[in-house]
């Protein structure tokens, strides 16, 4: 009742009042982004959102008192302006501006979730800065987000609505004792609110949330956008990669060993190599890979199905993140970049690293990247040059906007002619990587095009795949006409995994982050099969690529030849709460962020959807975790020290 009508208290007590009405409002938009996000938060009831809500108060009390410590400290610190009516009314300017962009984070960062996984980080807003188009590529997304900017708003305007209600009593002045006496009191209390928690070496960190939770997902119910955003900044703006120590390097190198070493036999085969990433190209959609839908229910690749019963097909390979550069980077170097790390915005960027491309053009192989997008966009041409691709075709090389799709890059079937015409010109051998664009949303169609073949003719998630389909089913007619066609390996992959599966069962970290493997050669060199007895990683498609034309020299990859003794061979993936998934082709494990201990364990062949954990650690388990933290060690240490290469 008396929010009726404005009331009046000191500077101090109304400080408190507004910063409290923030933090209200900034802990209820929590539930915006649960009923949104509902199947994939996995909550289970209301009584359990309500218990994760007051775990996540503490995150929310942080994030609160970060974006507030200006206003905070105009009203508190003592000076002379203290009580000034117009310093008074730049503060609550300044107070009204910052919880606006808190709360404009946090209902923003509801939907965006649904293509990282995780809440709002620093590294995801680097990355889309990068982007020449991020300013249009957003307007384009607004439209189909209206409710997102009318509930925004609407926060926003109960928020200043709330905190406008009390007035600064100008009369009220303590003397000068008490004014400092209020300011170290308060001063501490906004100091001990941003670490999270009192009388701890360490502040509050984003991995604290897990302790509040019953599975992995809901730790994005106990974070809160802002919070994740700051917390990410310091650690994220270098985008550093913290060195593993399990084993002593001995213990290490009887574990595993990165240098691959050909055998004397090896012979270099000058074949070409043509890898095709297909952007969201998860291996569910596809009816030869699917594990969980009736295979030939969905049809939405039956050209790329044909393709792979022609294939040597890898059927469980774990991508290691959920963004494109993190799938490309992993394609290309041979090693992961788990979220939220990004090895183009990291230290390390100018590393030497033994990727496939830069092996091979040492070797006189001709290397070029298709991607028809903005040069720059989301680092994916930078990568590519890293990485030894001496050339990049992308928008500009073109030269065509005709078939510029309004917002990504050129629509994937002119694209499709266009890689064949550009490599008929190149020498062989080359290695060429095309990456496709139209499976990304919104899911634009060049104007006027004809879906009445499509199972689903609407925009959305598997009508974009279905149109890449007909691309790559154009690209091979126009292909095998050339002379290299009979010469050519093609491995054909996805970038990472589905991420359009929310509020399916299939919304679960195995399913979901599968990809293709396949391998097609025309000449037949290389006979089908499916391989279905093992799980490897997407960088373990780089030393593949090289075992494939039999390169004859010692390098350096942490990934392994997926084609290789199945029992050396895992799949490893970051997810929520910086966990680790690590699986082979019979356990699959979550462990804990430093990779220390197991959390939950599954039984990979009969619970892939991981619906029921195993009550008991056994062998297969431990050993699981013995490699995993092998692997982060070996890797995290060559990182660090610019050890991917033999060539240092």
């Amino acid at each position: 009742m008396f929010l009726r009508r404005r009331f009046t208290t000191n500077i101090y007590l109304a400080t408190i009042y507004q910063f409290f009405i923030a933090l209200a409002m900034l802990w209820l938009s929590r539930f915006f982004f649960v009923i949104y996000n509902w199947q994939s938060s996995a909550v289970a009831s209301l009584g359990e959102l309500l218990r994760l809500s007051a775990y996540g108060l503490r995150f929310d009390l942080s994030a609160a008192a970060y974006f507030n410590v200006l206003f905070i400290a105009m009203r508190i610190v003592p000076q002379p302006l203290q009580f000034n009516r117009v310093w008074l009314k730049a503060s609550w300017w300044v107070y009204a501006v910052c919880n606006s962009l808190m709360l404009a984070i946090n209902i923003g960062d509801t939907p965006y979730y649904n293509f990282t996984g995780a809440r709002l980080r620093w590294s995801n807003v680097a990355t889309i800065m990068t982007d020449d188009g991020a300013g249009s590529i957003l307007l384009h997304y607004l439209p189909g987000y209206w409710w997102v900017v009318v509930s925004g708003a609407a926060f926003i305007a109960v928020l200043l609505w709330l905190a406008s209600r009390v007035n600064v009593a100008s009369a009220s002045r303590p003397r000068i004792p008490v004014r400092l006496l209020l300011f170290l009191v308060l001063g501490g209390c906004a100091f001990a609110a941003m670490r999270g928690r009192v009388g701890a070496g360490m502040p509050l960190a984003i991995a604290d949330a897990t302790y509040g939770t019953r599975v992995a997902p809901q730790i994005n119910v106990v974070l809160n956008s802002p919070y994740c955003l700051l917390r990410s900044m310091n650690r994220e703006k270098s985008n550093n990669e913290p060195v593993f120590t399990f084993f002593t390097p001995d213990e290490l190198a009887k574990i595993r060993n990165s240098v691959h070493v050909p055998a004397d036999t090896a012979i270099l085969r000058r074949r070409n190599i043509v890898t095709i990433i297909i952007e969201s190209g998860g291996a569910e959609w596809m009816d030869s890979l699917t594990l969980g839908h009736t295979p030939g229910s969905l049809g939405l690749m039956p050209f790329l199905d044909s393709i792979a019963s022609q294939s040597l097909v890898v059927k469980n390979v774990m991508a290691t993140g959920r963004t494109s550069l993190g799938g490309c980077t992993a394609i290309f170097g041979g090693f992961p970049a788990f979220d939220p790390f990004y090895y183009m915005l990291s230290p390390y960027n100018k590393n030497v690293v033994d990727s496939p491309a830069a092996l091979l053009r040492d070797k006189g192989w001709a290397t070029v990247l298709y991607c028809g997008v903005n040069h720059g966009s989301f680092n994916i041409d930078q990568t590519a040059h890293a990485m030894g691709y001496s050339r990049v075709c992308d928008r500009d090389a073109y030269g065509n906007d005709d078939d510029f799709d309004g917002q990504w890059g050129i629509f994937d079937e002119p694209m499709a002619e266009y890689v064949v015409d550009d490599l008929s010109k190149e020498p062989q051998p080359f290695m060429a990587a095309w990456f496709t664009i139209s499976a990304h949303g919104p899911f634009h169609l060049p104007g006027g095009y004809d879906t009445s073949r499509f199972r689903h003719p609407e925009a959305c998630p598997e009508r974009g795949l279905e149109y890449t389909d007909v691309a790559l089913r154009r690209f091979f007619e126009l292909a095998r006409r050339q002379p290299w066609y009979e010469n050519t390996t093609f491995i054909i992959t996805g970038d990472h995994g589905n991420r359009d599966f929310k509020g399916t069962p299939y919304d679960r970290d195995y399913i979901r982050n599968r990809v293709p493997l396949i391998v097609y050669t025309p000449d037949g060199s290389i006979a089908p099969a499916v391989y279905a007895d093992r799980v490897v990683s997407q960088f373990d498609i780089a030393p593949t690529t090289l075992s494939l034309v039999g390169y004859d020299e010692p390098y350096v990859s942490v990934g392994q030849d997926a084609l290789g003794n199945p029992d050396n061979l895992f799949g490893i993936y970051r997810g929520d709460g910086g966990r680790y998934l690590i699986a082979d082709s019979r356990r699959a494990i979550y462990t804990d962020s430093r990779a220390e201990k197991i959390e939950e364990i599954y039984d990979l062949v009969s619970d892939p959807f991981f619906e029921h954990p195993l009550s008991e650690r056994d062998s297969l388990a431990d050993a699981l975790l013995r490699r995993g933290q092998a692997f982060l060690q070996d890797y995290t240490v060559r990182l660090n020290a610019d050890s991917l290469s033999v060539r240092r």
